[in-house]
């Protein structure tokens, strides 16, 4: 009997200390799972927030460098200053339906000095062209931007691009209908309480306003809807921003067909600084880039030669 309880309790030792290795191999088992389960992935590095196109920063110097890309905002159509190099022109061949003239010269040689390329972004409204570089869609708004005061309120403008002074702009007027020979206004003070009209957002049309501030300076989006004005008899008096020598032809054969006439009056604002290249407000170290660049050109001769240069080309191309 007593041997027989000593094998039971001999057999009750062995099934608990079994019992108690089982529980050991499982818990060793599954501490591998519970130490993976309590490791944390390591934590993602923050990426910086992109620059957007609307910050001042996109387009500040190291900003365009480090891009590669100069953005420049460009008129669409021709003019003297700048223009697209006509079709079928064999001297000019391999630079047909490109920008040049003097605006996309000095842009080209400002793109060389960053070491990047330019892009052009073409508009076919003066007031689209300006905002450009005010809503970011470009680093320059290149033109032959009047610096007036009302501008440098809004905008960032460089010096004064050019090498010649500023001229003024011709008045045309209407002629009367019932003695061709003769426009409808004949003196300066009539034309001083006219209907004028002009191309919205140039300086042709806030330059006739400040020299005329009694006349009715009726805006329009082109040459073209200015001169239709004039024909159609919406205005007296018209001021064109600067043009090709296509639609010079249409003036000319205008005046032949005594519809409209010259005279001696020009729009000028002696107050005006110059023209220059418009940036978005406060972009002040673009600015300064860009005005010691120009200083540099004008010191050196190359303002000159890319203007006689441009002249040159846009009367061998028939642009002027």
């Amino acid at each position: 009997m007593i041997r027989k309880m000593a094998i039971t309790v001999l057999a009750l030792s062995i099934f608990m200390c079994l019992t108690a290795c089982g529980k050991a191999v499982d818990v060793e088992q599954t501490a591998p799972a519970e130490t993976t389960m309590s490791q944390s992935s390591p934590a993602e590095t923050p990426q910086p927030t992109p620059i957007t196109e609307t910050a001042l920063e996109y387009h500040f110097v190291d900003k365009i460098q480090e891009r590669g890309t100069l953005r420049v905002a460009l008129q669409s159509g021709n003019s003297k200053m700048s223009y697209r190099v006509p079709e079928g022109i064999a001297e000019y061949a391999d630079r047909a339906g490109q920008p040049s003239g003097y605006v996309p010269f000095v842009c080209q040689q400002l793109a060389e000095d960053l070491g990047v390329d330019l892009e052009f972004v073409f508009y076919d409204v003066a007031e689209e062209q300006i905002v450009a570089a005010e809503k970011g869609e470009a680093d320059i708004s290149a033109n032959v931007w009047s610096i007036t005061d009302e501008r440098l309120e809004r905008f960032t403008m460089t010096n004064n691009i050019l090498v010649t002074d500023i001229e003024g702009d011709e008045v045309f007027l209407r002629a009367d209908p019932q003695d061709p020979a003769k426009p409808l206004i004949e003196s300066e003070e009539e034309l001083s309480t006219a209907r004028i009209a002009a191309v919205r957002a140039t300086v042709q049309a806030t330059n006739t306003g400040l020299m005329y501030p009694k006349a009715e300076v009726h805006t329009y989006a082109d040459n073209d809807a200015v001169l239709e004005a004039l024909l159609s008899g919406e205005a007296d008096a018209a001021v064109f921003t600067t043009f090709d020598k296509a639609f010079a032809d249409i003036l000319v054969d205008a005046i032949v067909d005594r519809r409209i006439c010259q005279c001696e009056f020009e729009i000028v604002n002696p107050e005006i600084k110059g023209v220059g290249f418009i940036l978005m407000k406060g972009n002040d170290e673009l600015c300064s880039y860009i005005n010691e660049r120009l200083s540099q050109y004008r010191d050196d001769g190359l303002l000159l030669e890319l203007n006689n240069l441009s002249e040159n080309e846009a009367k061998a191309m028939g642009i002027i």
